[in-house]
């Protein structure tokens, strides 16, 4: 079953989610502190009979956050009655698991004329004794630390979650009558807490906080409250009133998904629900949606009429995403069309059929998205790798590429090229520990300290301004470990990419310029040596610089 991705915007807010099938409207609420994702196996089989909507609660996934950091449950409800209007859709059922639980249950009490029914997979219930201790203990705070070591404390955390309820009771007497969650399961967690921050802990707390049991004498919709053997409430059903609805579901997840779609097909909900709609744009920041090419979906981030002038294509830095590169595209976006976007295999963009990494699959990904948007002439940024990509891009289509700015490009002679790319990244796979999550965070920290970063003695330290804050490192792990199959080829491909050469045959105007703490700013004079007239200025550290001689490049 194809299941696409869609943003929409709801009262200011942008809010992702995930789509499949036809039918009636059935929405998908995930756990704390998880995302849609971990619900694509019901969404999967709820769209054989149902249009099933799967979203990003508000701080989770790629939803933004709350404007305040106490919303109730009562608030994610009428965030979701909200979004329903913004893709007219009328009427749903609901489906939730744990804190999406919560909040379909409450859907249901305070939108009852747009609820069919409700479902819950593990409908939270907490004395206030237990609720008052979650809070003050279960929710502990994510503090990014210099050497990393968070990363293998999150990943712990998580797993435990699955092995102790609570996680942080590690006795006997909590164990969790469960099997342990896989590597795949635990890395996709990991990165959804990273996704989060430590706003994770908001959305969450509104669980605990929610009445639970004592809603129930208020619905006037249907509403089953299903458990499955092995989930952390399973143990709460002798604590529901004799009259209340409830279904013990099947252990295995695809058992259990079929009985619930049957449940669900009791009730469904009147109407249609229309085509995904295009979201609107938000003031001063850029419009994310999603581009179909070829079959796959490529995340694209633009400001301003794309078609009203040559816009800018920033290609980002691979591995990684293009949301570091978000404050850029704003700059820049203040005074000229922009857009950048996810490469293939990389941050939010679906892979290639063939895996290919490179900067000729790059290269022919950035037309792609272009013709898809109907955009023609284009001028070119490109970032470290996003350098090659857009070389190689200009090489393929001169007549429409108007100018070139790179920032910080990979230019290597060929022996550097035969030395280096080999050898330039980890393995990253995942791993049982998550000690492939200290080896992203190492391999990034000490390409800033050492060039080449394995050569760590004194003649090689970099004396540039270092970027090793942990917040700093912590974004850059969070977008390469959204795709860790990626990472290796990726690198390997930009390390061995001939970009003096194929710079060389190019005749468009070319700018060429580095942040001191860039981690290839030494290259440059290589890259500027192949091009007499190519301009080479002076940047700072910050967007507004990096805009700055963006704009004058698109001048010239």
């Amino acid at each position: 079953m194809r299941v696409t991705r869609h943003f929409v915007t709801v009262a200011g807010r942008r809010m992702h989610y995930t789509r499949a099938g036809e039918g009636p409207a059935v929405c998908l609420l995930h756990a704390s502190p998880c995302s849609a994702k971990v619900l694509r196996l019901p969404q999967e089989v709820f769209a054989g009979r149902f249009t099933a909507l799967a979203f990003d609660t508000p701080g989770f996934g790629l939803s933004d956050p709350w404007p305040h950091d106490r919303p109730e449950i009562e608030d994610f409800a009428d965030n979701l009655a909200l979004t329903l209007d913004a893709l007219g859709v009328e009427g749903a059922a609901t489906y939730g698991r744990h804190t999406g639980a919560s909040i379909a249950v409450e859907f249901a009490r305070r939108h009852a004329a747009r609820c069919a029914m409700a479902l819950t997979d593990g409908f939270p219930v907490f004395s206030a004794a237990v609720a008052e201790e979650r809070q003050a203990r279960y929710l502990q705070p994510i503090v990014p630390e210099w050497d990393g070591s968070h990363l293998v404390w999150l990943w712990f955390r998580y797993r435990d979650q699955h092995v102790f309820w609570p996680w942080h009771n590690q006795d006997q007497a909590f164990r969790a009558d469960a099997d342990a969650p896989d590597v795949a399961f635990n890395h996709r967690g990991v990165v959804e807490l990273l996704e989060a921050g430590d706003g994770y802990r908001i959305g969450y707390a509104a669980a605990f906080r929610h009445r639970g049991l004592a809603v129930l004498p208020e619905l006037t919709v249907p509403v089953c409250f299903g458990n499955r053997p092995g989930d952390s409430q399973f143990r709460t059903m002798a604590q529901y009133p004799a009259d209340a609805w409830q279904q013990e579901f099947p252990r295995d997840p695809w058992e259990a998904a079929a009985a619930e779609r049957a449940v669900l097909l009791r009730h469904p909900a009147r109407g249609t629900v229309p085509a995904a709609p295009r979201p609107a744009p938000l003031a001063g920041r850029s419009t994310t949606d999603f581009v179909e090419v070829g079959g796959r979906q490529v995340l694209v981030r633009g400001m301003g009429d794309l078609r009203s002038a040559a816009p800018l294509v920033i290609v980002p830095h691979v591995p990684g995403s293009s949301a570091p590169y978000e404050g850029l595209v704003r700059a820049v976006g203040a005074h000229h069309p922009v857009l950048a976007f996810d490469l293939p295999g990389h941050g939010e963009s679906e892979p290639r059929g063939d895996g290919a990494q490179g900067p000729d699959a790059w290269a022919e990904a950035l037309w792609s998205v272009c013709d898809a948007l109907g955009i023609g002439q284009v001028h070119l940024h490109g970032h470290n790798a996003g350098a090659a990509a857009a070389v190689e891009a200009a090489c393929r289509r001169r007549g429409r590429v108007l100018s070139l700015a790179l920032e910080g490009p990979i230019a290597l002679d060929p022996a550097a090229r035969a030395e280096l790319a080999p050898r330039w990244a980890p393995d990253v796979t995942p791993a049982w520990d998550g000690s492939h999550l200290l080896r992203m965070w190492h391999h990034r920290r000490d390409m800033a300290l050492w060039f080449p970063w394995w050569d760590r003695r004194d003649a090689r330290a970099r004396r540039a301004p270092l970027r090793i804050a942990p917040e700093a490192l912590q974004e850059v792990v969070r977008e390469v470990a959204k795709q860790p199959e990626g990472y290796a080829p990726a690198w390997t491909a930009a390390m061995a990419y001939p970009l003096p050469e194929r710079l060389a045959t190019l005749a468009q105007p070319l700018t060429l310029f580095a942040t001191p703490e860039d981690l290839f700013a030494e290259l440059l004079p290589k890259a500027a040596s192949v091009r007499a007239d190519a301009v080479v200025a002076e940047c700072g550290g910050g967007d507004a610089d990096r805009a700055a001689v963006i704009l004058r490049a698109l001048a010239r």
